[in-house]
């Protein structure tokens, strides 16, 4: 992995935990390449990622390849198989997670939610993480929009880029704007109740 890969890696893992998107060992992260895909370990303390909790996987199950990777990496192989996506954060934004347990899809208030967001889809599949069925959700989720929101798990932000960092980049930037679309509308929603 490149020097620079991996520190877009780390500054993200960093970023989200500050930002309370994240607990210490939740979310997952990941880029394609021509190899397969980069993902986060399992458990890794994604603010303080180190070179060895970055796993190469193909783009195709190998149960022993796949030993100690994130357990959503189905979700991620899914979504590199149905999307254009370069990159994928996944991550648990408390804002996202509230409104996601009370509406169908968000809407963007904010002027740079709408820059971004036309809508963020709130999916409900039977299952909700580690699954066919979560995967196909957010697959599907991600194919006609820029994130989706898993209703009480978290949020999936795909990225675009000339380079996996910029891409990577892109997608938490996308998760930072959808949380922060979030935030604006639940703190509306408490204002305006009697």
């Amino acid at each position: 992995m490149k020097a620079k890969l991996l520190f877009t890696f780390q500054q993200i893992g960093a970023d989200l935990f500050a930002q309370r998107m994240a607990s210490a060992t939740s979310g997952n992260y990941s880029v394609r390449e021509k190899e397969g895909l980069w993902i986060t370990r399992s458990g890794a303390q994604k603010a303080r990622l180190q070179p060895e909790d970055l796993m190469l996987l193909p783009l195709e199950p190998d149960p022993a390849k796949d030993a100690g990777a994130s357990v959503e990496r189905i979700i991620h192989r899914e979504v590199y198989q149905q999307t254009d996506a370069e990159a994928i954060v996944h991550a648990h934004p408390r804002f996202a997670i509230a409104l996601s347990l009370h509406l169908e899809k968000i809407v963007p208030m904010d002027l740079e939610g709408q820059y971004y967001f036309d809508q963020i889809p709130v999916l409900s599949p039977a299952t909700l993480s580690s699954t066919p069925e979560a995967a196909a959700a957010v697959a599907g989720g991600l194919k006609e929009h820029k994130a989706c929101i898993l209703r009480s798990h978290g949020a999936f932000a795909k990225g675009l880029g000339e380079t996996p960092e910029k891409a990577l980049l892109n997608a938490y930037s996308l998760m930072t704007s959808l949380e922060e679309a979030c935030e604006i509308i639940f703190y509306e929603r408490l204002w305006r109740k009697p």
